[in-house]
């Protein structure tokens, strides 16, 4: 849930009401706004600022602010021209509609990139790195994303896994090590399944890394590590999960590359006598045919 959700769905007093609305209402302009300031203005107390931060799980104010600041920045930064849920409308040409759905690609990617916060990848690697076996956890059509993620970790030699139903996502997880890594992908972070899934991992003190939506979610509380999907998605009323499935599969794609890079030469030549090993096709197209 986005913070300004909680905000809006928080039961306040009628007073901090007021407070929460004069802040909805500043967005990002509340950047320049003391707990003074903002009480003189709302004819309120500035200790009332306080009280409403702690109703929002934040240790005061400013904890709260700069969430709350860096979400309104977030939301209002790409996608200006694109509606993520309806990108394209019956009065669309074929060729429009190809131009839009590669343009909606490239904002999710931005944005994605925009979210990536430097320490949480870098921990998340670490712990990718250092574990016996990586379990990737998804339901419904993210698992084609997880399986891809999990082809190429073992094309360099790296023990994965994904499954495909919900009983051995539970057995899976119930039987999982600490010296083992899950990844749990959710784009709400609500999906009974998976968040089930993943309270047995952490019941085994097994280091989850949670790939999801903006803000807090149940998953959220339950991971190690959280890397942000783009999103501008509606749950339902979208024509296609366009930008959030391009923005998983770029994470995934990028933990994979830092994982290959870790040890770049053995994992290039693993790699490749794998390939020769395993892969025979005949190929005509001069562009793809190897030496």
């Amino acid at each position: 849930m986005l913070l300004q959700e909680k905000m809006e769905h928080t039961d306040f007093s009628p007073s901090e009401r007021i407070v929460i609305d004069f802040i909805m209402e500043k967005q990002e302009f509340i950047e320049n706004y003391t707990t003074t300031a903002i009480a003189k203005e709302t004819y309120t107390s500035p200790s009332i600022l306080i009280r409403i931060a702690k109703k929002l799980g934040f240790s005061g104010y400013n904890a709260f602010k700069k969430a709350f600041l860096e979400e309104v920045l977030y939301l209002k930064h790409n996608f200006h021209d694109l509606d993520a849920n309806l990108p394209f409308s019956s009065r669309h040409s074929i060729m429009d509609i190809a131009a839009i759905i590669i343009n909606l690609k490239q904002e999710s990617l931005r944005d994605t990139l925009s979210l990536i916060d430097p320490g949480q990848l870098q921990k998340a690697v670490r712990l990718l790195k250092n574990a016996q076996a990586i379990k990737v956890f998804a339901i419904s059509n993210i698992n084609y994303l997880a399986e891809e993620f999990v082809f190429k970790l073992r094309h360099i030699g790296i023990k994965a896994e994904t499954y495909l139903t919900s009983t051995t996502l539970f057995q899976e997880a119930k039987m999982s090590q600490p010296n083992e890594c899950a990844i749990c992908i959710s784009y709400s972070g609500e999906t009974p399944e998976l968040n089930y899934t993943a309270k047995l991992l952490k019941k085994n003190r097994v280091p989850i890394i949670a790939i999801t939506s903006v803000g807090e979610n149940s998953l959220t509380q339950l991971a190690s590590v959280v890397l942000q999907t783009t999103t501008r998605e509606k749950s339902y009323s979208k024509i296609g999960a366009f930008t959030s499935l391009e923005s998983i599969s770029a994470l995934l794609d990028i933990l994979y590359s830092c994982l290959f890079q870790a040890d770049y030469k053995n994992n290039y030549n693993f790699k490749i006598q794998l390939s020769k090993a395993t892969e025979f096709r005949s190929i005509d197209n001069a562009i793809i045919q190897e030496d």
